[in-house]
Parts: C-alpha cells; structure tokens; sequence
C-alpha cells in the first residue's frame, strides 16, 4: 500500500490509472469477485463493512440470478437485491454484500479466520464468489 503511480508503472510495465480505487472508497471495493473482511476488535463488540460489486451478464438474456448466502460462522451477511434480472447480454448490475461480526474471544495479537461465500444461480449456471472474515485482537 502507499505505492505512487509511477511505483506501479515501473513494477506492471503499463500506463496506472488510480482513480477507480479512489472513487471505489476502500480496498474491498475493487470489484473482485471474493469478499474479505478483516476487522480490528479494539474492544468494540459488533463491528461491519460492505462491498459493492458489479456484474456482466455472460449468459443468457432474460436471466435472472437469485442468491444464496453462506456466511461465516458468526456473521450476519446480507446481499441486496436478492435477485438480478438481466434483460440482455452484456447488462451490468450492481449489487449490495453487508458483513456484520461479532467480538470472539482472542488473545493479543492473535486472529481468526472464517469463511464463507455468496453464491449466484439462474439455474443453469452458478456462480461462486468466497467470503473470508478476520477478526484481529490488536497487541
């Protein structure tokens, strides 16, 4: 992190354009299709985030993706819309992945890592997308 464009440009050998990371607000927020939350307990005991995503529908027109959620083991994860209706080929959507956690119990220093996905289906095809959650009690 902190790199500057030209740090980038020099490593990747191609033109960077930060920008879309800047307006995206936070790195989670690069359109991945993985999901990683990583909270810092500081004493808090309910802590949360979310990503914002946008799909292209590669199938077929007309589809319509509903979604089904596996959260990690002591999470709250919502996704809105439940469903994606797409009327053609190559439609964009956006959609909404909420991730609330509670404190567990660690000592200084130490983390846990759980994992769960959100998993979209027309059903013909289904698309998976992994959910990891890190809670990390700080020294």
């Amino acid at each position: 992190s902190n790199y500057s464009i030209n740090n980038i440009e020099i490593i990747t050998r191609k033109k960077a354009d930060c920008k879309g990371a800047k307006r995206a607000g936070h790195v989670g927020n690069l359109n991945y299709p993985s999901f990683s939350a990583v909270f810092q307990q500081y004493g808090r005991h309910k802590m949360s985030t979310h990503f914002i995503r946008t799909v292209t529908n590669v199938g077929d027109p007309n589809s319509i993706y509903k979604v089904t959620v596996h959260p990690p083991t002591g999470t709250l994860v919502t996704v809105e819309p439940k469903q994606l209706v797409f009327r053609r080929v190559g439609q964009k959507l956006n959609f909404l992945v909420r991730v609330e956690a509670e404190a567990v119990k660690l000592s200084a220093g130490s983390s846990s890592t759980r994992s769960g996905s959100i998993i979209w289906s027309d059903g013909k095809h289904t698309v998976t997308g992994p959910l990891v959650v890190t809670m990390q009690q700080p020294l």
